[in-house]
């Protein structure tokens, strides 16, 4: 009797950069990188799909495309790729030109399939944070990004409209509205302020996204380990930004104070 020994798979690990493309007043061209980090050949397929988020910031696919679907608008090559390992592929996006559309915010998700999949059954995940600087996906999955078309004069726009304090659960709940015809897309904040004008941060940040179909959101935010939601004193105030970091030069859209 022979023994024939059992080898590790290898798999196609993709790397996709950025995870948001976006379009802004005369931008009408941008490139998404692909790079095979495996150690296994993979191929991959590009394709589209139409999102709606749900009130809780979840992203249902639509069963067609949906009236703010940035498809028609867009084209792309290539549409196929295989990857040896350490492999990368500039995928070019553009908006075409000369088109004639009312004015909004146009979007849908561009999706990238691993096919050389033993699963008939990928997973898909949505990278749709902000700023993120990339997101790896393993062999037999699914990976989509959002690629958004401002084709408007509105700029993103948002105000804390309330924060309550949850002593039980130490978490702050914080609505947010959008406002206008675009998305919203940034970072929540919570500083305390000391009275020698010193500011200390008492949660992550945590990122805010709310699509054009939703004209609000509550947001729930863990206060750091340490800091009991019972003993917020005056002078903790929430910060919506765009910015990952807060600092002296950061813009802040909106603030709340805190009502302990």
């Amino acid at each position: 009797m022979s023994l024939v020994p059992t080898l590790a798979q290898a798999d196609a690990v993709l790397f996709i950069h950025p995870t948001l493309v976006l379009f802004e007043g005369n931008e009408r061209s941008a490139t998404i990188s692909l790079s095979n980090r495996g150690d296994a050949t993979g191929t991959f397929e590009m394709s589209w799909s139409d999102m709606t988020m749900t009130p809780e910031g979840g992203l249902v696919k639509l069963e067609g495309p949906a009236a703010w679907s940035i498809q028609p608008y867009v084209r792309y090559s290539p549409r196929r790729v295989t990857l040896a390992p350490l492999e990368s592929q500039v995928i070019r996006i553009a908006v075409r030109r000369g088109v004639d559309v009312p004015e909004g915010e146009y979007y849908s998700h561009f999706r990238v399939l691993t096919l050389n999949s033993e699963d008939p059954l990928a997973a898909e995940a949505e990278a749709d944070e902000p700023n993120v600087e990339g997101v790896t996906i393993e062999a037999r999955s699914a990976v989509a990004i959002p690629i958004v078309w401002r084709n408007s004069h509105d700029s993103s726009s948002a105000s804390i409209e309330s924060v309550r304090i949850d002593r039980d659960t130490n978490q702050l709940s914080v609505d947010v509205l959008r406002h206008g015809q675009v998305s919203v897309r940034g970072f929540l904040h919570v500083f305390e302020t000391a009275a020698d004008g010193s500011r200390s941060s008492l949660a992550q940040p945590v990122p805010l996204v709310i699509y054009p179909n939703l004209d609000a959101r509550t947001m729930t935010v863990e206060l750091n380990d340490g800091v009991m939601a019972g003993n917020l004193k005056g002078g903790t105030e929430v910060y919506y930004s765009t910015d990952l970091e807060i600092s002296d030069t950061s813009i802040v859209i909106d603030s709340y104070p805190i009502d302990p």
